[in-house]
C-alpha cells in the first residue's frame, strides 16, 4: 500500500518510538469502539533499543552455547506481496541467483534449505467486508508459498527447496545450481504482488520461526471488543519443524519497499484496519505534536485515571473540541503510519519484541509467560545467538548505507553495522525516535511524511552535495535521489525515500487495469506528477511507469541498527543497473551476505 496525511507543522513531523501502548480504561482507537483497553502481544519483551543501538550484545538469558562451525544452512526469504513489487523481486531473484553460486561454488556448501513467505497477514481481527485486508489474498498466515500456492514443486512436499549436490537426502535434493535456481525463480513468482497493503514484514517471519503459539486466526468475540489469537496453527509448525534445524546456520532476507506495519494480534490493533466508513480513529492529545514520547501524550480516548503532572484527557484543547480524526487526517493508506504522534498510543508490536527473538532464549507464549526459544532451544546441537543473520533491503536511498569509494565510484560496497555505526550513518538515516522530542534523520529523504518536503526547509543530505528534495512540479524524475516530491491531493500517501529505473517499463493502460496488475500510473494516477510516470529524459507523467521508488523503511533499519552484526541493511534502489555489472541490483547486498554468512558458518 502506497502510505500517503493532511499537512503539519515540521515540528509534529518527528519520528515516534516504539513500543508504547494505552494505560486503561475504554479502547483508546477509535469511535464507537467499547470495552477494555490495553493492546497485547508484548508481554515479556524488554525496552526498545535506544538510539545508540545494543551492537548485537546478548542478554544475560543463561548460558549461551559456544559458537560451533556448522555445515548447514537454511534461508529464508520473506517477501513484501504488496503492489508494485514484482520488479524488486525480479532483482530480489538475480542477485540470489549470485548468492547461492557462490555458497555452493567457494563455499561448497552441501546442505542448505530454501524457503519463502509472505508479508501478508490478514486484517489482525477486522471483517466487515469494507475493512483493510479482510479477502483470502491478504492472509499468507505466515505459512511457506511452497504449500500455500497450488501447483509449486518443492523438495519432498515440504514447501521449501533443498540443495543437495551429493544426493544424500531421502528424497534426494537439487543436484544441480540450474535446477536450484529454477526451482527457486518460480517459488519467488508465486509471491506476487496483489497481497495485503500492510506489510507485516517482521511478524511474518517471527510467526514462522519463533511464535511458541503461531494463531489459526485472529478475531473479536465481541464485535468491538478486543481481538484475540485463536487456536494454534499446527500445519506453520510442521512446517518449522520440517525447515528449520538446530544445526544450521539461519538466514532471513527481508524484501520490503515500504515501512514495516506489523499490526498487534490482540486487543485493539485490529482498529488499524477497519475501514473509515465505520468510524475514524481517536486523535491523540495535544503532548503529541510535539513529544509523541510525553508520559501526557495519550488518545483521546483513553480511559482511566489522569497521570499526574498530565491535563485530564477530556479537557485536552483537541479532545475536547473533537475526539475524532476526521475522513481527511485519518487516511487508510496512513493508519501505520506516525501512530503515537497521530493516535495517541502504538498498535504495533515494539522492535524489541524481534530483537528477542533474534538474541534471547526465551520468549514469551501467548499468555506472557517465557517459554524457549524455538531459533536457540530444540533438542541436540543448539545454534549460537551470532549464528543468526537477518539481511533488510529496504527503504532507503543506497547513498546512506555506501562506503565513501562508492559516493564517487562506479561500483557499490556497503557498509556494515559496525562501519554504519562509527561512520556515524544511522544517525543519517534515523536520527533519534527515543529522544524527547524526537530528533530528525539528518538525510532529507528518510523522514517520513506526506507533504513536499521541498517546501519544510529541509538541509542537503549530509552525503550528497546539493542533493534536498525537489519540488513536485518537476519534470525530471531523476532531480535528486528520489526523483522528486509528487503533488499528494488530501495527503493520503507518503513521500519516497529513494527510486531507480526500471529495466522494462510497464505499461499502465485498461488492459492492465483488467487484468489486475499493479501499476503507479494509471489514468487516474497521473494528476500526483510522480517520478515513476515521467520518462527518462523528462516530462509530464505518461501512463507508463518508467521508474520503481521505496518509501522510508525506519522500522526496519532500527532493529538492524539493534541487532549489530547480526544484520546487513541495504536499499530497496539499486545505485548499479548494468546487468553486466558484478555490482548489479541487489548484489551488493547478497555479496555482503555471503561474507557475514562465511563467519557463521566457521566462527
Amino acid at each position: 500500500m502506497r502510505h500517503r496525511s493532511l499537512g503539519l507543522s515540521l515540528v509534529t513531523l518527528a519520528l515516534v518510538g516504539c513500543g508504547n501502548t494505552n494505560e486503561g480504561g475504554s479502547p483508546p482507537g477509535a469511535s464507537g469502539a467499547a470495552g477494555a483497553s490495553a493492546v497485547g502481544g508484548a508481554a515479556g519483551s524488554s525496552p526498545g533499543p535506544g538510539s545508540s543501538g545494543s551492537g548485537g550484545k546478548l542478554p544475560d538469558d543463561g548460558a549461551v552455547p559456544p559458537a560451533q562451525a556448522l555445515s548447514k544452512l537454511d534461508l529464508l526469504l520473506m517477501i513484501d506481496n504488496s503492489r508494485n513489487m514484482l520488479e524488486k523481486q525480479r532483482l530480489l531473484l538475480d542477485a540470489l541467483d549470485t548468492l547461492l553460486g557462490q555458497l555452493t561454488g567457494s563455499m561448497a556448501m552441501q546442505d542448505i534449505h530454501v524457503g519463502a513467505i509472505t508479508s501478508s497477514l490478514g486484517s489482525h481481527g477486522s471483517s466487515d467486508v469494507r475493512d483493510v485486508c479482510t479477502k483470502v489474498s491478504d492472509d499468507d498466515h505466515a505459512q511457506l508459498l511452497g504449500q500455500l500456492r497450488p501447483g509449486l514443486t518443492t523438495w519432498n512436499s515440504s514447501g521449501f527447496l533443498k540443495w543437495d549436490p551429493a544426493q544424500s537426502a531421502t528424497p534426494p535434493g537439487a543436484s544441480t545450481l540450474l535446477a536450484l535456481t529454477e526451482e527457486l525463480t518460480t517459488l519467488v513468482n508465486a509471491a506476487g504482488d496483489q497481497g495485503c497493503g500492510y506489510e507485516a514484514s517482521f511478524e511474518a517471519w517471527y510467526r514462522f520461526l519463533v511464535d511458541p503459539e503461531p494463531p489459526l486466526t485472529v478475531a473479536r468475540p465481541e464485535t468491538s471488543g478486543p481481538a484475540a489469537p485463536q487456536g494454534i496453527d499446527e500445519t506453520l509448525l510442521a512446517q518449522r519443524r520440517s525447515f528449520l534445524r538446530p544445526d544450521s546456520v539461519l538466514s532471513i532476507v527481508v524484501l520490503s519497499d515500504e515501512n514495516d506495519c506489523s499490526i498487534v494480534d490482540s486487543g485493539f490493533g485490529w482498529l488499524v484496519t477497519r475501514s473509515t466508513a465505520m468510524s475514524n480513529m481517536y486523535r491523540a492529545t495535544s503532548e503529541c505534536a510535539t513529544d509523541p514520547n510525553s508520559a501526557c501524550c495519550r488518545s483521546c480516548g483513553a480511559g482511566g485515571p489522569t497521570k499526574a503532572g498530565c491535563s485530564d484527557v477530556a479537557l485536552d484543547p483537541l479532545c475536547s473540541v473533537d475526539k475524532y480524526l476526521t475522513a481527511e487526517t485519518d487516511s487508510l493508506n496512513l493508519r501505520c503510519w506516525d501512530q503515537k504522534r497521530r493516535f495517541g498510543l502504538d498498535l504495533l508490536y515494539p522492535i524489541s519484541r524481534y530483537v528477542d527473538a533474534l538474541t534471547r532464549q526465551t520468549v514469551p507464549n501467548r499468555a506472557g509467560q517465557a517459554v524457549p526459544n524455538p531459533l536457540f532451544a530444540r533438542a541436540g546441537s543448539m545454534r549460537h545467538p551470532s549464528q543468526v543473520v537477518l539481511t533488510g533491503i529496504v527503504g532507503v536511498p543506497w547513498q546512506d548505507l555506501a562506503d565513501e569509494a562508492s559516493l564517487t565510484g562506479t561500483g557499490l560496497t556497503l557498509l556494515g553495522p559496525a562501519e554504519l555505526t562509527s561512520a556515524g550513518r544511522w544517525s543519517v538515516m534515523l536520527g533519534d525516535a527515543s529522544a524527547t522530542p524526537p530528533v530528525l534523520p539528518k538525510d532529507p529523504f528518510m523522514l517520513e511524511t506526506p507533504l513536499d518536503r521541498s517546501t519544510l526547509g529541509l538541509p542537503d543530505h549530509p552525503l550528497v552535495p546539493g542533493a534536498r528534495p525537489v519540488a513536485a512540479t518537476s519534470t525530471d524524475p531523476e532531480a535528486t535521489l528520489n526523483g522528486h516530491e509528487f503533488v499528494n491531493p488530501l495527503n493520503r500517501y507518503l513521500q519516497y525515500a529513494c527510486s531507480f529505473r526500471r529495466a522494462e517499463p510497464l505499461t499502465c493502460d485498461q488492459a492492465a487495469r483488467d487484468a489486475g496488475r499493479s501499476c503507479d500510473c494509471y489514468e487516474a494516477d497521473l494528476a500526483m506528477n510522480s517520478p515513476a510516470c515521467q520518462p527518462p529524459g523528462g516530462g509530464p507523467a505518461v501512463s507508463t511507469q518508467y521508474f520503481d521508488v521505496a518509501a522510508p523503511g525506519l522500522r526496519h533499519l532500527e532493529l538492524m541498527r539493534a541487532l549489530g552484526d547480526a544484520a546487513v541493511p541495504a536499499s530497496a534502489c539499486p545505485k548499479v543497473l548494468d546487468q553486466a555489472s558484478p555490482d548489479y541490483g541487489y548484489r551488493p547486498a547478497m555479496r555482503a551476505l555471503a561474507a557475514r554468512l562465511a563467519t557463521a558458518l566457521d566462527p
